[in-house]
């Protein structure tokens, strides 16, 4: 983790304590609520067990006035992002990597194979959003490619698969995580990739993204006879194309 950005880090999130701090004090009928839940806090923690509930509600009533300032709200924003992006490497760096899992970094795993087209009448689908997801079995159509992952690392996995003489596409809308693609040899590739904050792999070419969209096509692309587009739409991650 670089010192620099974490640094930065916090000097945004003081500046943004002190904002919070700002709107309390101005705010009149926040500070009075904030004086109230304190002293019911106080009250609270001086009395017998009957009287911790009033220390209750004075927490409530503390956090709740918190909560209705902007700047906090942004604070939990920057810390979440800060936590996305560097959380794996702050508990490798901790020596906790072995003992917790991040979310957005467990894997699925998709094995796509194709299939003629059956009837859809009163057919049903259903995938996870977070979590492991083992599709390996499923089989997909390539006039319904559309897989959508909340949290989570994702591999696509087309190795094994023989595509239509045709351009097929595979739709992808990811939250947070990494996307692997795995394409055999000979298949013609057009990306559009949109993201917030990731990287994008392809053709040995590795670029940075900040909330950029960005078009790709493998040399081969015009000549190939079987095609793939890749649409893909993520908020926070990377896009990986592997050629096998």
């Amino acid at each position: 983790m670089k010192k620099k950005g974490v640094k930065i880090f916090l000097i945004i999130e003081g500046l943004l304590a002190l904002a919070v701090l700002f709107q309390l004090v101005q705010d009149i009928d926040l500070l009075i609520v904030l004086i109230l839940g304190s002293i019911l806090v106080k009250l609270g923690n001086a009395g017998n067990m009957r009287r911790r509930f009033l220390a209750w509600i004075g927490w409530f009533m503390i956090i709740m006035t918190i909560l209705s300032t902007f700047s906090v709200w942004v604070m939990l924003i920057l810390l979440l992002l800060f936590v996305v992006v560097y959380g794996k490497k702050m508990l490798s760096d901790l020596k906790m990597d072995a003992y917790f899992d991040v979310p957005w970094e467990e894997k699925s795993f998709h094995t796509v194979m194709t299939k003629a087209p059956d009837g859809h009448n009163n057919v049903r689908k259903k995938q996870k959003w977070i979590g492991n997801t083992d599709t390996g079995n499923a089989v997909y159509e390539w006039d319904d490619i559309n897989i959508t992952v909340l949290m989570g690392d994702t591999i696509i996995d087309l190795g094994n698969t023989l595509l239509p003489n045709e351009e097929n596409i595979v739709l992808i809308r990811k939250g947070i995580g990494k996307t692997r693609v795995i394409i055999p040899v000979g298949i013609g590739v057009a990306i559009h990739h949109s993201v917030l904050k990731g990287q994008i792999l392809f053709n040995d070419e590795k670029i940075d993204l900040t909330n950029e969209t960005v078009k790709m096509y493998s040399p081969d692309y015009d000549a190939a006879s079987r095609k793939i587009r890749i649409v893909s739409n993520t908020f926070i991650g990377d896009l990986e194309v592997i050629f096998l």
